[in-house]
């Protein structure tokens, strides 16, 4: 049995670890203290009843502490979601005593195992056809290039060629490190593009920043035909609103350019996303999907250091799911892939503020702060260089830079 895991996102380790450098404490006495001090979240969906009760009473017994539904110790229902709540050091040795368990709880051990490594140990870089993209002084700001005449926010504004070309280079000098090409409006109720329309529009744009840009250049396109010749045209990444359903030849082009890939969810498509989108447990079933979504593209071949996962705020959800999806969005790197969030100018922050598309960027800035405290590794917007202040604003805070 295959037990679905997530952590449930805490706050980082860096100011208890500023506070005990600062009092002469060794790096060994810093990293005991740490485990000691963070209490980790970690919930399982599906549990039979028994096994249920066989965690609560592991958990219980090594001082931490386990919430399972009022009464699954009678048997009823047959399954629970368990929630544990313990340091790193408790979860550890449950592991160990799982080990001994039946029910296959020895699997659900070596899954919490994997949760702990990634926790500690956040993916670093994705490697492109030509460089990488470091993740280590995060998040890399990926900076939206619209040269459609009908996007939500900015249509019109890149359509000319030179026009873009000009706004990708002054992205890259406010802080940009990725630049995204959308030849495609995909806002709710657009209708589908012709390969042909697509690549007029983004073909000059390519040409034109290849050889010149220092930045990777990613396309945000759902069809094969287009990327295919994007990537020819420099282009490392492949941005996929469909997550790669669209069109059955991405994945065969993705592998065979060796391209990044991210991997979004959507509600149906962008002619019907917002009709009628529903969810019981919003980040749960995107989690869900995602998780199916990208064991299935590795078992097609393409590399697991490829691959980006999106939530994909706006795209088939309501105004409480994209709160939610931000609230929560810490929870997705239970994934074990690099997080992407694209909450940029977006009609949810409209709902909550009344604001028209170009005004936004202040209650973007809510969302932001929520995207930084869950770790956010990737963040897509319009405003780069409002955004790059935000962002090293936060860190001078968070104490994540020194300034002397």
């Amino acid at each position: 049995m295959r037990y679905k895991l997530r952590l449930i996102s805490s706050r980082s380790r860096e100011y208890l670890q500023k506070h005990l450098e600062n009092a002469g404490v060794d790096h060994e006495g810093i990293r005991i203290i740490e485990r000691k001090a963070e209490n980790l979240i970690i919930r399982i969906d599906n549990v039979r009843a028994p096994s249920a009760n066989i965690i609560k009473q592991q958990v219980l017994s090594l001082g931490g502490d386990a919430a399972v539904h009022r009464e699954v110790i009678t048997g009823r229902p047959n399954e629970s979601a368990v929630y544990i709540v313990a340091d790193e050091r408790r979860l550890i040795t449950l592991i160990e005593k799982l080990q001994a368990q039946p029910f296959g709880l020895p699997e659900l051990g070596t899954g919490i195992k994997r949760l702990l490594h990634l926790h500690n140990h956040p993916l670093e870089r994705i490697p492109l056809p030509s460089g990488e993209i470091d993740l280590t002084g995060g998040p890399v700001i990926m900076g939206i290039l619209n040269v459609t005449p009908d996007s939500f926010s900015d249509g019109g504004l890149y359509n000319d060629p030179g026009k873009a070309v000009e706004r990708a280079f002054e992205m890259v000098e406010e802080g940009a490190s990725i630049i995204d090409i959308g030849g495609e409006s995909t806002r709710p109720g657009s209708k589908e593009l012709s390969t042909e329309e697509e690549l007029k529009r983004i073909t000059p744009v390519l040409e034109s920043l290849t050889g010149r840009i220092t930045v990777p250049l990613s396309i945000d396109t759902r069809k094969a035909g287009v990327a295919r010749a994007a990537l020819e045209s420099g282009a490392g990444i492949i941005n996929d609103i469909s997550g790669l359903r669209h069109d059955a030849e991405m994945i065969a082009t993705a592998i065979e350019k060796s391209a990044a890939i991210v991997v979004m969810h959507m509600q149906g498509s962008p002619e019907t996303m917002q009709l009628n989108p529903h969810y019981q447990d919003t980040v749960s079933e995107i989690i869900d999907w995602l998780d199916r979504k990208t064991m299935e593209l590795i078992s097609s071949k393409i590399p697991p250091e490829k691959i980006i996962v999106d939530p994909g705020i706006g795209f088939g959800k309501r105004l409480r799911d994209n709160l939610d999806i931000i609230e929560e969005i810490g929870d997705f790197h239970s994934l074990g892939f690099p997080v992407l969030v694209g909450y940029s100018r977006k009609s949810f922050i409209g709902t909550v503020t009344g604001r028209k598309p170009g005004d936004r960027l202040w209650g973007g800035f809510a969302a932001l702060g929520k995207c930084l405290i869950g770790g956010a590794q990737i963040i897509r917007v319009h405003d780069v260089k409002e955004t790059v202040d935000f962002i090293k604003t936060w860190k001078s805070i968070e104490r994540k830079e020194n300034y002397r």
